[in-house]
């Protein structure tokens, strides 16, 4: 699907707002909110994919060190936003392919699952769209979902007093799991040198500690069990 502001004979679209030139009916004034809804989902992709093909095109060579400014720099005077929602588009679009974006989702629901691995963006936006009676999930739900580990029902949202304060460990192994994807998208893996993957290795002894510390505990557990 093309993106497009809405085209109609009765109004008309400036930077600063839209103008009813002549009285809309209920068909046409939907027709409007459709075309308004398409453009204000994609637009944040439109200009993230800009910047990071700039930044893929040009980043090279004497200009290299220019590229990101002045991406930036039109980027802010064109579209009138500031540096860091720009950062954000340009993440997002980096992170989350197109192959991948759910065009009935709202960019918000693709920046919650940026941080995850590519199948895991896939399941989770296919999660959150809108099925049959049901409305799109929202993206605090979502949010809180990845972080469960499944998908939360309305009423577990309401917050628990004594869930406060707890910590969990989803988030951070969600953000290992990207980091390693992140990895492999840079093909870490064939550039490193054996003494890299021995010291990432060294590295990782304490997660394999931590992931063995379970194991007998759950060995414990289930010895106890009657």
């Amino acid at each position: 699907m093309s993106l497009a502001l809405p085209s109609h004979s009765k109004i008309q679209i400036s930077p600063t707002g839209l103008d009813v030139l002549a009285p809309l009916t209920f068909e046409e004034w939907s027709q409007v909110a459709n075309s308004l809804g398409q453009a204000a989902r994609g637009i944040s992709f439109v200009i993230g994919d800009w910047l990071v093909y700039g930044d893929a095109t040009f980043r090279k060579g004497p200009a290299a060190s220019r590229v990101a400014t002045d991406a930036y720099d039109a980027a802010i005077q064109a579209t009138g936003l500031d540096r860091t929602t720009l950062h954000n588009y340009a993440y997002v679009a980096r992170r989350v392919s197109r192959n991948r974006r759910n065009e009935v989702l709202a960019w918000e629901h693709h920046k919650v699952v940026a941080k995850l691995p590519a199948a895991e963006q896939s399941r989770w936006l296919s999660l959150a769209a809108p099925k049959k009676n049901q409305r799109a999930i929202g993206t605090m739900r979502l949010r809180k979902s990845i972080i469960a580990g499944r998908v939360l029902t309305p009423e577990e949202m309401v917050a628990d007093p004594a869930d406060r304060g707890r910590n969990n460990h989803i988030p951070y192994i969600n953000r290992l799991c990207a980091w390693w994807s992140d990895m492999k998208e840079n093909r870490w893996p064939q550039r490193a040198t054996a003494e890299q993957v021995e010291t990432l290795l060294r590295d990782f002894g304490r997660v394999m500690k931590l992931s063995g510390e379970l194991i007998q505990l759950l060995e414990t557990k289930r010895r106890r069990k009657p």
